[in-house]
């Protein structure tokens, strides 16, 4: 997979990621349903439309899921959500608890070895893996689909939160450290040179805003810990 493609993510912010994948599963759901208002298919076979109702069902849960992770994502509390659920703040936590998890996870490791490693499965929705991309096809399928929308340049990606720096160094972090969870297996020196770069990136930009001395000292540090890992990589 290419870089561009594999950092493509880091250009927004967690919550940005959560709702392109909410917005991504309500289309398909939405598509889904609409497939359905023709009559051409009902002579195929008895029980077509239970079938089809019950992928319906399943597609919902899925949105609803998605739409418990964007809501903690922008810092929703499990009292509010479990009151949208007419639960509790407890039954809410234990129903959604561990799809937050994933999602976390996921965000750290969106590609999984499987098959002994011969294969890599995607656990991050393909909306939050390719944000760019997912964007894209989500404003041009609102203006089509949304009679509201059909002026509008951005539908979707108009509204996304921003990703602010604080946070940008926040998701550098916590890849890093996640690179280390492992002590028996040592970090894979191309993702931690890619790492290290945009740590780097960061805070260049960091010190270009802030102008102090101290701020450039810590970005050149991390720039000549990167070039120094680039040279390893490449003897």
């Amino acid at each position: 997979m290419p870089a561009a493609a594999e950092d493509d993510r880091y250009a927004y912010s967690r919550a940005a990621l959560a709702r392109l994948a909410l917005s991504d599963a309500r289309r398909d759901l939405a598509d889904r349903s609409a497939s359905g208002v023709p009559t051409d298919t009902d002579p195929w076979s008895a029980g077509e439309h239970v079938r089809a109702a019950r992928e319906l069902v399943q597609l919902a849960e899925e949105v609803l899921t998605r739409a418990v992770v964007y809501e903690r994502s922008r810092g929703t509390s499990w009292e509010a959500i479990g009151s949208e659920l007419d639960i509790t703040r407890q039954s809410a936590h234990t129903r959604f608890r561990d799809d937050e998890t994933r999602w976390q996870q996921a965000l750290l490791e969106p590609m999984k070895s499987i098959a002994g490693g011969k294969l890599r499965s995607l656990e991050l929705p393909e909306a939050a893996y390719r944000p760019t991309e997912a964007g894209k096809s989500l404003d041009d399928w609102a203006r089509t689909h949304c009679p509201e929308c059909a002026d509008v340049p951005a539908p979707v990606t108009g509204n996304l939160a921003p990703l602010t720096t604080i946070e940008e160094m926040n998701q550098v972090l916590a890849a890093m450290q996640h690179l280390y969870t492992d002590s028996s297996t040592p970090p894979d020196p191309a993702e931690r040179l890619r790492l290290t770069e945009r740590k780097a990136a960061l805070l260049e930009r960091i010190a270009v805003e802030e102008g102090s001395a101290q701020a450039h000292e810590t970005a050149a540090g991390a720039r000549a810990l990167a070039t120094e890992l680039r040279a390893e990589l490449e003897r």
